[in-house]
């Protein structure tokens, strides 16, 4: 009886860090010969703003890519870091030697956020020098496929997975395809914060472009996930963000969606349609207004053509 007790505790505790986990290795070297595209951010990058600063405690922030544009997380700990994302090898590069100078550690891991190479660029340098990089099972195929510059993931997990580094705590987590079906978000619960790339908004702003690589209802989902969360800092992987702003982002996209959708029904062809979507005088205020509200409905109006039968 004592011995089926601690049979079940056990397996119990192993069903409870399943749960937690649905992470498993990938095998890489049945890549090893892969082709791989030329890399457009292996050159050199003297002008390239860089800087890694303090958030808090262990938490830093690193910034820097092209026009300095990109950003996300570096936690620091006795038994090395964890990086977020690379903005490109030269940054890469660069982020490396600064660790291993102002934090005094080697990368332990490298999370790459989503398939998209902006991002994820240049995150063969931490592989290389030993990091373990870790990413969504549905970043393989586009990194293979695309070619891209970038490190094969290691290990991949479809839910959830969880690591502990030196005391701490980093969970991450795939609500469902968003931006891109291999977008990631990564949680820092001692320290309440979050990096949710390229879904979540900087301040208030429109989202880019035409939402390439978009699947609504999992955006939709993944903003109403981030709302949800005990989080005092947000990196949207290009800037520091608000929940706040994150539920009138949410409110925008559906309220976007809605508005297509109904003028789709009405039979409006494109050039008609786009000059009846209408927009808030807020959000005529905002600084990429100009340059973002018309590819939006295009975005969108693509979204919903595509997702949208009738009667015929």
């Amino acid at each position: 009886m004592i011995r089926f007790c601690a049979f079940l505790i056990v397996f119990t505790f192993s069903l409870n860090v399943y749960a937690q986990d649905d992470s498993q290795p990938v095998g890489r070297s049945q890549y090893a010969s892969r082709e791989i595209a030329p890399d457009p951010s292996a050159a050199a990058c003297p002008d390239q703003p860089h800087s890694l600063t303090q958030i808090k405690g262990n938490l830093y922030r690193w910034v820097g890519g092209p026009a300095g544009a990109y950003t996300g997380f570096v936690l620091t700990s006795s038994d090395g870091a964890l990086v977020i994302d690379a903005g490109g090898t030269c940054n890469a590069s660069w982020l490396l030697d600064e660790i291993k100078t102002q934090l005094k550690v080697p990368v332990k891991y490298v999370i790459l956020s989503h398939a998209h190479f902006d991002h994820i660029g240049g995150a063969q340098v931490f592989q290389q020098a030993g990091a373990t990089a870790i990413a969504h099972k549905n970043a393989i195929e586009p990194i293979i496929g695309d070619k891209l510059p970038t490190a094969v993931p290691d290990r991949v997990f479809e839910s959830q997975m969880k690591l502990t580094l030196g005391g701490e705590t980093v969970n991450l987590y795939h609500i469902g395809p968003s931006h891109s079906n291999s977008l990631i978000l990564i949680y820092f619960p001692n320290y309440k914060a979050l990096q949710c790339v390229d879904v979540c908004e900087a301040g208030r702003a429109l989202p880019f472009n035409d939402f390439p690589d978009f699947y609504y209802e999992g955006f939709v989902a993944t903003l109403d996930w981030v709302v949800k969360q005990d989080v005092d800092i947000l990196n949207t992987g290009h800037g520091m963000g608000t929940k706040e702003d994150q539920q009138v982002e949410r409110q925008y996209i559906v309220n976007l969606h809605d508005q297509v959708l109904s003028l789709i029904r009405k039979g409006q062809p494109w050039d008609q349609l786009y000059r009846n979507v209408t927009f808030s005088d807020e959000q005529k205020k905002y600084p990429n207004y100009n340059a973002n509200h018309i590819l939006n409905v295009l975005g969108m109006y693509r979204y919903v053509s595509e997702h949208h039968r009738g009667v015929w």
